[in-house]
């Protein structure tokens, strides 16, 4: 837990001096993990697409559907039933055993509770940074070939 407040008040610092055209100072979080608010991944050659979850209250049943950025659904992996808490790491093998390309993909829970009713989940992103770029006034984070999110979606910061 004192870790974890420690991340955050470090990423709250790195961020609080960069300013929309600060390059050089994104450039401090390269090679490090990051946690996105949002459910989209990279898969790359350089390793798998992978997820964290919440969910409110324990699921008694749980699927998990990868899309492509176009929105296709590509796999269904299993997923373990461990709480209300979870990661999901996909080496991109589709539903026909096929490999999936490079690029982006999200993650979408169908979770249900005993009486069948649904849970909503709260799903993040998690990766590698590998590049920082700058889009308009905005820095963006390169997570692996084709795959790059807004500064303003992260939400934490670890070594690799």
């Amino acid at each position: 837990m004192e870790q974890s407040i420690q991340q955050t008040a470090l990423l709250k610092e790195m961020l609080g001096r960069l300013g929309s055209n600060d390059l050089t100072g994104a450039a401090a979080l390269i090679g490090r993990r990051a946690e996105f608010g949002n459910s989209v991944a990279a898969l790359s050659g350089e390793g798998p697409a992978q997820w964290r979850w919440t969910l409110p209250a324990t699921p008694a049943s749980l699927a998990a559907e990868i899309r492509d950025s176009g929105g296709r659904l590509v796999a269904t992996p299993s997923v373990a039933m461990d709480g209300t808490t979870g990661t999901l790491s996909w080496d991109g093998v589709t539903s026909d055993g096929s490999r999936a390309p490079d690029g982006a993909y999200s993650l979408r829970l169908v979770a249900k509770d005993a009486g069948g009713g649904a849970l909503s989940a709260t799903v993040h992103s998690l990766g590698t940074v590998r590049e920082v770029t700058q889009r308009g006034s905005e820095l963006w984070l390169g997570l692996g070939s084709k795959v790059a999110l807004p500064i303003a979606d992260l939400l934490s910061i670890a070594d690799s």
